[in-house]
C-alpha cells in the first residue's frame, strides 16, 4: 500500500479495491484517495458479502476516501466453455453486483474479463487483459482473438522415431490450466507428452538437436511471470528465425 501511496503523491491517479474495514484503513493510512468496493459475485476469492457493500462504502467515505463505485470479478466464469451457459451465469453474477452498486453509489462498475467481454452488459470498466496475447485455455472458447505468445525452446535431446526433449519445462511454463501446445505439430505427427522441471517431452516429429521449437502456454499470466523479458516479433511462428523488433522487460515481476 505504501508503494501505491507514493504513486499518488507523485501525481498518479490510483484506485484500489477494498472489501473490509481493514483494507479501508490500510488504503486511507497509505494516502490512497479513491477506492472501489469489491463485491463477491460468486468467485470465492476477494470481495465482501454483497449485503455489506453499502456499509463499507459509508465507512470508506467517513475515512476520507472517495468511493468511485463497485468491482465484482466473475473470474469463475471466464473459462466456461458453453457460451450460453457463460452468458446466463454472468448475467446472474452481475445482478448481484448491480444490487450492491445501488447501495454503494459512484460512477464505476468494474468487472468482466477476456472470457466474458462480449456477454457482460453491466460493467462500465471491463477488466479484460489476457485477450492481448491469449493462451491455450482461452483459445478453446472460440473468441475472436489470436494467440500471440510463444515460449521458444531448443531441442536438446532426440531419440529418432521416439521422442524429443525440449529445454523448457515447468520452470518456464505455467501448468495450472494444462500443458503447452506445439506451435507446429508437423501436421499432427508430434504431440506434447509431458513437462518436467527443465524439459518438455514431445512424441514424434522430425526435429534434430539444436532446432528451435515453439510452445504455446495454457495460462499466459503466470507463464509471463516466469520470464524477465518479452521479445516482440512480427511472426511468432517463425521460431529462431523471427526478427526481434523490440524487447520489453517484465518489470512488475517482484510486486
Amino acid at each position: 500500500a505504501g508503494r501505491l501511496g507514493a504513486l499518488v503523491v507523485a501525481g498518479t491517479r490510483v484506485t484500489v479495491a477494498v472489501d473490509s474495514s481493514e483494507t479501508i484503513d490500510v488504503a486511507a493510512t497509505a494516502g490512497i484517495r479513491e477506492v472501489l468496493v469489491d463485491v463477491d459475485v460468486g468467485m470465492p476469492r476477494c470481495g465482501c458479502d454483497p449485503a455489506d457493500a453499502g456499509r463499507l462504502a459509508d465507512e470508506a467515505r467517513n475515512a476520507g476516501l472517495t468511493v468511485r463505485g463497485v468491482m465484482g470479478y466473475e473470474g469463475h466464469l471466464q473459462h466456461v466453455v458453453n457460451a450460453d451457459e457463460r452468458r446466463s451465469r454472468t448475467a446472474r453474477a452481475m445482478d448481484v453486483l448491480t444490487a450492491a452498486h445501488a447501495e454503494v453509489g459512484g460512477d464505476v462498475v468494474s468487472g468482466g474479463g477476456t472470457g466474458t467481454w462480449d456477454c457482460n452488459e453491466v460493467v462500465t470498466e471491463l477488466q479484460a487483459g489476457s485477450f492481448v496475447l491469449m493462451d491455450g485455455d482461452y483459445a478453446q472458447l472460440g473468441l475472436p482473438f489470436a494467440e500471440g505468445l510463444v515460449v521458444l525452446t531448443t531441442a536438446v535431446s532426440v531419440r529418432p522415431g521416439r521422442h524429443v526433449a525440449l529445454d523448457g519445462g515447468l520452470k518456464a511454463l505455467a501448468m495450472d490450466s494444462g500443458g503447452p501446445q506445439l506451435v507446429d505439430d508437423q501436421g499432427g505427427a508430434a504431440e506434447v507428452l509431458f513437462c518436467s522441471d527443465e524439459h518438455t517431452t514431445v512424441a514424434g516429429g522430425s526435429w534434430t538437436v539444436g532446432d528451435r521449437v515453439g510452445l504455446r502456454p495454457a495460462h499466459i499470466d503466470p507463464t509471463i511471470a516466469k520470464h524477465a523479458t518479452l521479445h516482440l516479433v512480427h511472426d511468432v511462428t517463425a521460431g529462431g528465425d523471427a526478427e526481434v523488433l523490440e524487447s520489453w522487460p517484465v518489470d512488475l515481476r517482484d510486486w
